[in-house]
């Protein structure tokens, strides 16, 4: 597997494989990892199999920062959508080396409209990075305002796009996680968990019933956890053997995909607590809770078919960009069992539900889904020592 790097470029890459053509496996990986991290639409820039795929408005340079971004956005409005499938039909160094383009400047519904003459500097923290926006009107009848974004080359002679499309009010749709008052709660959270546990009382009987739930169906929780942890390897080593060029495709994924969370803005707070509730809340809340519990729900099965797929894309994008090396790689790993631990038992619980179903119909079903529910708090609290492990991990 290859050391971890930060932001790679292509100055960082020491083999270039250009000529690499991926299996079905690394096709199939690519384009999971494309929908299970960004959850990426259907509308992409115009792909013509057999054809160089443009670089769009991301590929732009110049001399003159205002005309290269209106450069950029009228290049922008001139993208043609195109299904997300047609990059089935790429190899795996062409779709990594388009992936950045298209998540930096996706293009907009058509018949958009924006105003050229209309431009106006926004101030940055950055001095290399200018930004600009601009008037816009998309069909029916909606306002909206259009951002380009240049920065200098590293000469500091030119410019070049960074990114394009329509402003965001910068909300991650958890405003309330992104307050101190945020991390404060979940401090008190973790002390009052703590307490519980170390106390007799509802706490400590809830977790040995995630105990025992485990212990019953220990033989259906052993096999989750072999199969689960064999789609972990295989999504490692299938992401070790893409192109380098995928390493900045993933970057960039990964990167949209922490802004919108908010964990971007939790981490650069500096504030722990605050980083570890939505780490928290997203690991809890929306993966486990929301996403796998709520379909295991579903007699069961579900769980195992979305659990596969959202795992081996995720580990596909930590095998492209490596877990690092020596105490690196002890802190990931730690982080890994945690985590996945934790997911699995969830998967677990679905197993319960169908097996309750099979063994004594509506009866067992009922059985299954009181394991399934048993579980829950035992899963919280492996998250919730994860969570601040990772925070501080980050931070730290």
């Amino acid at each position: 597997m290859r050391p971890h790097r930060s932001v790679p470029t292509p100055t960082e890459r020491s083999v270039a494989l250009a000529s690499a053509r991926p299996g079905s496996l690394q096709r199939l990986a690519l384009l999971l990892l494309t929908l299970a991290l960004a959850g990426f639409g259907p509308a992409a820039a115009q792909i013509v199999p057999g054809v160089d795929v443009p670089s769009g408005p991301t590929g732009l340079t110049g001399d003159d920062a205002e005309a290269l971004a209106n450069e950029a956005v009228q290049t922008w409005l001139e993208q043609d959508p195109a299904p997300l499938a047609d990059l089935s039909r790429m190899d795996a160094e062409q779709v990594c080396e388009t992936l950045p383009g298209l998540f930096a400047a996706p293009p907009p519904p058509e018949g958009t409209f924006v105003d050229l003459d209309d431009r106006r500097e926004r101030s940055t923290d950055d001095p290399d990075l200018r930004r600009f926006t601009y008037a816009a009107e998309v069909p029916p009848s909606r306002l909206m305002v259009v951002e380009a974004s240049v920065r200098r080359d590293a000469d500091g002679e030119g410019w070049t796009v960074d990114r394009v499309g329509f402003q965001s009010d910068g909300s991650t749709g958890r405003p309330w996680l992104q307050t101190r008052e945020a991390g404060v709660g979940f401090l008190l959270f973790t002390v009052l968990v703590a307490l519980g546990l170390w106390r007799s009382g509802p706490m400590r009987r809830w977790v040995a019933n995630g105990v025992a739930a485990v212990r019953e169906h220990r033989r259906l929780v052993a096999w989750t956890m072999i199969a689960g942890w064999a789609l972990v390897g295989l999504g490692l080593t299938t992401g070790a053997q893409l192109p380098d060029a995928c390493e900045q495709a993933v970057v960039t994924i990964l990167s949209d995909t922490l802004d919108t969370l908010g964990a971007t803005q939790a981490l650069a707070s500096g504030d722990v607590s605050r980083a570890a509730a939505v780490i928290f809340y997203q690991n809890f809340v929306v993966v486990s809770l929301t996403a796998l519990f709520g379909s295991s729900l579903l007699l069961g099965l579900p769980v195992y078919l979305l659990a596969g797929v959202s795992f081996f894309a995720q580990t596909v994008a930590f095998g492209v960009l490596g877990l690092g090396s020596g105490p690196q790689l002890a802190f990931v790993a730690v982080l890994f069992v945690l985590e996945f631990t934790a997911y699995f038992l969830v998967v677990a619980g679905g197993g319960m539900i169908l097996g309750g179903l099979i063994r004594g119909g509506l009866t067992g079903l009922g059985h299954g889904y009181r394991k399934a529910f048993s579980l829950l708090p035992l899963v919280a609290l492996i998250l919730l020592v994860g969570a601040w492990y990772e925070a501080a991990l980050l931070m730290l």
